[in-house]
């Protein structure tokens, strides 16, 4: 290994002696020493990171758990803080598609092999553009499986309102139109940016342009809220409004003639989601008639 340059040193074991750690951390040492940078990332458990710490090594007496860290921020991940810096995000894309080819590619590659040929999902999934919102986490799916749309507040315009707003509309007409979905699901979430705004009034938004116009698109679930529809609902008035936006844009969505027609021959179904971020909890919202709480189910 050349001195001086930065290696990503995987170690995808099941068990680590004192000589094998002995070895690697010497190395290691040496490697930093004459000016280079070594990261280790421990795909199973910690044995290097323990070892390091002083803990005594013995084996393990119980299956090794499968990697599972795929899914962890890059602030989280060893490689990700190893000489990084907030301004270099970029290399944090790149980073992270050098590990997709690494580890994930040849795992997955046979399925979108056969994906290549053409999608064929049966959920169009609508829900915010929140970075803490990872639709494929939290509903256990995988590539081929959500025709996804993200904006902010997860919001459906009505068919024809004003402003005007193709991107939804044209996802909506090719999902039930050429893809055929079986569903179509809108998913919000506690503490929602947009609906705080709403809740904050025009004021908030009034420098940013494009965004408080595409706000106005909240105005009927704000209604809803002060309307008191939902009920005895203990919530925030925060929290309550993200969950009352959710029973809006699903009978936002019975506007588009496709979506009605199809409901009402009941070759399509409509449903909502709600995640509560900070207990990682994921209810169903049910549409409701105007007036009604909406029922929520974990």
């Amino acid at each position: 290994i050349p001195t001086g340059i930065t290696v990503d040193l995987d170690l995808n074991i099941d068990f680590m002696d004192n000589a094998a750690f002995e070895a690697i951390h010497s190395w290691r040492l040496d490697h930093e020493r004459l000016g280079g940078t070594v990261a280790i990332d421990e795909l199973h458990d910690q044995w290097y990171t323990m070892a390091a710490g002083g803990a005594r090594m013995a084996p393990a007496k119980s299956p090794p758990k499968p990697a599972g860290r795929w899914w962890l921020p890059w602030t989280h991940r060893r490689r990700a803080e190893t000489g990084m810096t907030e301004s270099e995000s970029e290399c944090r894309i790149t980073q992270g598609a050098q590990e997709f080819h690494r580890r994930t590619a040849p795992l997955v590659r046979p399925i979108f092999t056969e994906l290549a040929a053409g999608q064929q999902p049966t959920h169009l999934f609508i829900t915010c553009a929140d970075s803490r919102i990872v639709p494929h986490l939290i509903t256990s799916s995988g590539p081929g499986d959500l025709f996804t749309v993200r904006n902010v507040g997860n919001l459906v315009p009505r068919a024809g309102s004003d402003p005007c707003d193709d991107s939804i509309a044209s996802a909506v007409e090719f999902a039930t139109g050429i893809l055929n979905v079986h569903t179509i699901t809108v998913c919000g979430h506690s503490g929602c940016g947009a609906m705080a705004a709403l809740l904050d009034g025009p004021a908030t938004t009034a420098h940013l342009r494009h965004l408080g116009r595409w706000l106005r698109h909240g105005d009927s679930s704000l209604a809803l809220l002060d309307d008191g529809a939902d009920g005895d609902d203990p919530g925030t008035r925060l929290d309550r409004l993200c969950r009352l936006n959710i029973r809006q844009q699903l009978a936002n969505l019975r506007t588009y003639p496709a979506v009605d027609e199809q409901v009402q021959a009941g070759t399509l179904k409509l449903m909502g989601l709600y995640f509560d971020i900070g207990s990682a909890r994921v209810e169903v919202v049910r549409p409701g008639a105007p007036g009604s709480p909406a029922t929520a189910t974990t």
